[in-house]
């Protein structure tokens, strides 16, 4: 099942998956879909991660305190997109403003594994975090 770490695993291969869209739209022979990734990069999986974070760690969950519901749902169109070459439904600035909401989504994530630490009575993990 999906942990706080395989969620964060997941966000790395997301930056590198907007990126290569990112660069389709300077050298159209670039797509992301060429590419393999370790996980299913797609809209309906990150929803599927985040449900079952928020059910294990609802305690700490801060992810959806950085995001807004609307900015999460134009990430995954974005992905969505991209994953079935859409590339008319997509723009450079689209694609940006979804590497700007995984940006946040990865801040989110990163205070939540703080936290999720501190409730376990773990140490903590980077200096000078209050978590």
């Amino acid at each position: 099942m999906y942990d706080l770490y395989e969620i964060r695993d997941w966000i790395y291969e997301c930056e590198l998956f907007l990126f290569l869209a990112e660069v389709h739209f300077i050298d159209v022979k670039v797509s992301p879909v060429c590419h393999e990734f370790f996980h299913v990069l797609s809209g309906s999986e990150l929803e599927e991660m985040l449900a079952h974070v928020e059910k294990r760690h609802c305690s700490c969950m801060c992810m959806y305190s950085c995001i807004q519901r609307e900015e999460l749902d134009d990430l995954k169109s974005v992905m969505d997109h991209i994953a079935s070459e859409q590339w008319d439904q997509l723009s450079s600035d689209k694609i940006v403003q979804a590497q700007d909401v995984l940006q946040k989504l990865a801040s989110g994530l990163r205070n939540t594994i703080i936290k999720a630490h501190k409730e376990r009575g773990h140490p903590q993990l980077y200096s000078g975090t209050e978590g």
